[in-house]
């Protein structure tokens, strides 16, 4: 065996990652510390030895160890080399990265191997978790039919739904890595790029509508869009999440709607209307023509004779009549406008609407004469009279919408009430009306309305403000849309406010965010979350000085379990493993899974003294050591498993949370060296002395 000496070289020794250099016949000449500690072995003796026990060929595939030489042979080098290797100290198969290249002296002739070994094995788990986490939200986003894609902040493509993928007329895997320019022509690439720059800018989402022609959009449908800005668990800006969905056939209806509108309009002003003439300089000076005449049923031939303005008028409508002709001469009103009862010729009181102006002044600006139109109304007098026959089914179609709709005040005084779905308020629909909100409702939900309707008060209407209530025995969710409603002369401001339940669409949400940041298998924090609660546990340490602890679990020889019993059984005893640990703990500390047969234990405000955190924290572990060596019956057999327990304190200097979880698992590795089934403390590990130069 040749004997290691210290190289001279500080970067060989201090390299974060293994090296070493080999003979030619495959003897071990010098490797580093990182390269100990990859295969778990204590000093350079220790490693020569299993190496040797190995037949120099660690490869978990034989054959691995010849491609590598092979390529060591054709290339005097060898890059990203991954493979699996058995780890010397224990047999645990892991996954590696290697480097290597050849070493000759100055003539060219062949001395050795120098090379690299970096652990790789967490990342591809952290691989394949990934992969599935993006499979989970696939899934969610292709039920989605609207268009829906993500894009990174340089504008490339990261993922998209099928909807969206058919509307390139593509393959979602042809989508992505690439740009809008690959797809759409420069001017309309350059739109989409200012839109999301607006999100990211405004910081929220923003909506819009777009109908850019394209050989994409050929017919320039309408798509309302909305841009998100995503955000990664600090709150960094990371991307744009995009949906866009059709509504060129919504617009096509309010259009045809539109249209008719204004074709109704058209025939209303293309109705034959009579005409009068009121000279305003003598009385009586009203005249009207044949066919204002004829609409009270008299001849024709006495139309043109002078008359008093009042003469057909019902008595009761003499005032109101008055008055908006007095308003219209004051200059008050810009045109004269009144509805009034006159009198036909057959005795019955028929409704007309008289409109006018004054079309002639002195010069001091006295009106002289005025002109206007007189159209029979009395058909709409009556279809008004029917209209409240006609309300019990405007009520019957107010009851069948999905949603909950009100009329506010202002102030947020109910005014009006129209559901079907009377559970889902807090008060009958007659005792609502007249109370405000703050009455009605919890003060959160209150102010959220009361915020949108502010917005409606200045803006004309509000979008998007949620709130929640407890209903029954149910929490629900709403989203308020509020519009203010025209007013007429002096009448009350008021809001039609619409509550859409959107407790569905919040719990899919939700549903989403907790398989961020939780273990799909176990329901338990995965490492993104425990990453977080240790490093706010960390910090309220350092305030309060109080100790807290941190637990590293592994299950010894899980491996055996899964292979001899499938991966089904294993999933089962994870399963039961962390439903044992949770009931070892309490509700403020937290367990979670970092993958595989890892589990991790916080523990927090243990108090301040040394001696009595340490106390609190052994007996947890101890128990949670009785509590998983209990027998576990997976399907219809029984199995017995044991932990190894590591475990560190920390409390009042600053450490990172890496530090903490690096210590745990390094008392973890210790237990297992104990024996297995053992606790074991960081801090009773003795220290590694240094070694001495040779």
């Amino acid at each position: 065996m040749v004997s290691p000496e210290r190289d001279t070289s500080t970067l060989f020794e201090h390299l974060p990652i293994g090296a070493y250099r080999v003979a030619l016949d495959g003897q071990l000449l010098q490797v580093n510390a990182a390269f100990l500690r990859l295969h778990r072995c204590q000093d350079f003796a220790q490693l020569h030895r299993l190496y040797k026990e190995s037949g120099f060929n660690t490869y978990v595939q034989p054959q691995r160890r010849k491609d590598f030489e092979a390529e060591l042979r054709q290339q005097g080098k060898v890059k990203d080399f991954v493979s699996e290797l058995f780890r010397l100290s224990d047999g645990k198969p892991i996954w590696v990265r290697e480097h290597a290249h050849v070493i000759t002296d100055k003539v060219g002739k062949l001395l050795g191997v120098e090379g690299t070994v970096e652990d790789i094995t967490r990342e591809r788990k952290a691989r394949s978790a990934l992969r599935k986490s993006e499979a989970m939200l696939r899934n969610v986003m292709q039920t989605i039919p609207d268009q829906i894609w993500v894009k990174d902040l340089d504008g490339v493509y990261l993922t998209c739904n099928d909807a969206f993928a058919s509307a390139l007329g593509i393959q979602v895997e042809d989508i992505i890595g690439t740009r809008d320019a690959h797809w759409v022509e420069e001017s309309i690439a350059q739109r989409f790029l200012l839109s999301d720059q607006w999100a990211l800018q405004a910081g929220r989402t923003v909506t819009f509508e777009e109908n850019n022609a394209s050989h994409i959009n050929p017919d320039e449908q309408l798509f309302e869009v909305h841009k998100t800005p995503m955000r990664d668990a600090q709150g960094k800006v990371i991307g744009i999440l995009g949906v866009s969905r059709n509504i060129q056939a919504r617009k096509d209806a309010e259009a045809l709607l539109r249209d008719t509108t204004e074709q109704l309009e058209l025939a209303i002003m293309g109705a034959e209307l009579g005409r009068w003439d009121h000279d305003l300089s003598m009385e009586p000076g009203y005249r009207m023509d044949a066919r204002a005449f004829s609409m009270l049923g008299r001849a024709s031939d006495d139309a043109t004779l002078p008359r008093a303005w009042s003469q057909f008028v019902h008595p009761d409508d003499l005032a109101p009549v008055a008055q908006a002709l007095h308003s219209h001469l004051s200059g008050q009103s810009t045109a004269y406008q009144a509805e009034y009862r006159a009198l036909h010729a057959n005795g019955n009181w028929i409704w007309l609407s008289s409109r006018g102006k004054v079309v002639q002044t002195r010069k001091d600006g006295t009106p002289l004469r005025m002109v206007g139109t007189l159209m029979d109304i009395t058909a709409r007098k009556q279809a008004e009279e029917s209209l409240l026959a006609t309300r019990a089914e405007l009520q019957a179609t107010l009851d069948a919408l999905p949603d909950l709709l009100f009329e506010f005040s202002a102030q947020g005084h109910y005014r009006a009430v129209h559901s079907q779905f009377k559970g889902a308020l807090r008060l009958a629909p007659d005792k609502l009306i007249g109370r405000t909100l703050h009455e009605v409702l919890p003060r959160d939900a209150a102010d959220a309305c009361m915020r949108a309707l502010r917005q409606a008060t200045e803006e004309g209407r509000s979008n998007g403000v949620q709130y929640c209530l407890d209903v029954g025995s149910n929490q629900k969710w709403f989203e308020l849309s509020v519009v203010r409603k025209p007013r007429v002369g002096d009448e009350e401001l008021r809001f039609i406010a619409i509550a859409r339940d959107i407790t569905e669409r919040k719990e899919a949400e939700e549903a989403i965010r907790h398989l961020a940041f939780h273990d799909p298998l176990t329901g338990l924090p995965n490492r993104r979350l425990l990453t977080d609660r240790l490093q706010n546990a960390i910090a309220q340490s350092q305030r309060s000085r109080e100790h807290g602890a941190l637990m590293f679990l592994d299950l010894d020889r899980f491996k055996q379990l899964n292979d001899s019993r499938g991966h089904e059984i294993g999933d089962q005893l994870l399963q039961e493993v962390a439903r044992r640990l949770q009931h070892c703990i309490r509700q403020v500390d937290t367990v979670a899974r970092l993958g595989g047969d890892e589990f991790v234990v916080l523990l927090h405000n243990l108090g301040s003294e040394p001696d009595a955190a340490r106390l609190h924290t052994s007996m947890i572990g101890y128990k949670i050591l009785a509590s998983l060596n209990e027998p576990y019956v997976l399907g219809d057999a029984q199995h017995s498993t044991t932990p190894s327990i590591g475990i560190t304190l920390f409390a009042g200097s600053p450490t990172e949370a890496s530090e903490v979880l690096k210590k745990a698992d390094t008392a973890m590795y210790a237990a297992k060296q104990r024996g297995r089934n053992n606790v074991c403390f960081f801090e009773d590990i003795p220290p590694i002395a240094p070694s001495k130069s040779a």
